[in-house]
């Protein structure tokens, strides 16, 4: 019978000190480092070029191209820089502003 309970009380206390271990408080101690939370933050720049006879917005694309961009995407960014040419073609002569590659910087700020 003494077998029994000091194999249970050994039991019990090994799973509580697995439960601690594991959930408990010794994780949230201080032996870990303290956490950065990072956001990536683009700068959108831009280049104003005139159009002449017979560009469209494909062939602009293709003078600057930005690999880390959709199509999609870049023609969103397209017409928010260009609202007057949603409803119209590229007529030349006109100025169009165009969205370059973005370049990503990343700021951190220290939690805790």
């Amino acid at each position: 019978m003494r077998i029994l309970l000091l194999a249970a009380l050994l039991f019990i206390t090994i799973h509580f000190i697995r439960l601690d271990l594991a959930e408990g408080t010794i994780p949230l101690a201080s032996f870990s480092a303290k956490e950065m939370q990072c956001e990536d933050k683009k700068d959108i720049q831009t280049i104003s070029v005139k159009a002449v006879e017979g560009d469209t917005i494909e062939s602009l694309f293709a003078l600057y191209p930005d690999p880390t961009l959709s199509f999609v995407e870049r023609l969103a960014s397209f017409y928010a820089l260009n609202p007057h040419l949603q409803n119209q073609g590229i007529i030349g002569g006109i100025k169009i502003v165009l969205p370059l590659p973005q370049l990503a910087t990343e700021s951190c700020i220290e939690l805790g």
